[in-house]
């Protein structure tokens, strides 16, 4: 059975629980601090999702070590759609009175659409190859509880604030103040997941962040 990783410190534990009978299951205390290992594994779904908007550690911790995440690729695609709404829905609004006299204008905002698929798709993932591989290559040393594959799950786990945009542009079309809070929480959302993966300080990982996503949007503008 593979180690798992205490929520509350980050330490590795051989088991979330210890199972007696097949009706006696007892949750195993964490050999550095002592407390529950994973609680998570008792609590509703829906609380794992709150903690994860608050930002919490030991939520995170839970979903990018301790469960079994098996609905990555899917996250992606639904994250790039969103972008991609989100970007066509803001290059379309000014321009939409205009374009809905002519006939072509659902033909050309199909193509639009795909054209924006493509390219948040692009970068996310220039994006999110730099992430890892500057990364693990700043993180060798710490083998014990770092892994390349718990990185890119961190790094797909870090956007979910992007669903958020979509509530935005149908309750709230022209309110850029919720675009800008959504943005810095899909930022703060970044360097905590990647706290919580790697020993990296706060500081670090905000440097490496602005660094990476500006080249990402050089590697993404010199390739479009």
């Amino acid at each position: 059975m593979k180690e798992v990783v205490c929520v509350n410190c980050g330490e590795n534990n051989p088991s979330i629980y210890k199972q007696f009978s097949n009706e006696i299951i007892k949750l195993t205390n964490c050999s550095k601090c002592n407390e529950l290992v994973d609680k998570y594994v008792e609590t509703d779904y829906s609380i794992v999702i709150i903690d994860m908007l608050l930002l919490r550690k030991e939520a995170l911790r839970h979903i990018i070590f301790n469960s079994n995440l098996q609905v990555a690729w899917k996250l992606i695609v639904l994250f790039i759609l969103c972008d991609a709404y989100e970007r066509i829905a803001s290059t379309e609004k000014l321009s939409l009175k205009e374009s809905l006299k002519h006939e072509n204008y659902i033909n050309e905002l199909e193509l639009n659409f795909y054209l924006m698929c493509l390219k948040s798709f692009l970068e996310y993932f220039i994006f999110s190859t730099l992430a890892v591989v500057v990364l693990y290559h700043s993180q060798l040393k710490n083998t014990k509880m770092f892994s390349s594959k718990n990185l890119f799950r961190s790094i797909v786990i870090a956007s979910y604030g992007k669903l958020f945009m979509l509530p935005v542009l149908v309750w709230s079309k022209n309110d850029e103040y919720c675009e800008t809070l959504i943005i810095l929480f899909i930022f703060l959302s970044q360097i905590q997941v990647i706290r919580v993966t790697t020993s990296l300080s706060s500081i670090t990982i905000v440097v490496m962040l602005i660094i990476i996503s500006e080249v990402a949007c050089f590697v993404l503008h010199y390739i479009i």
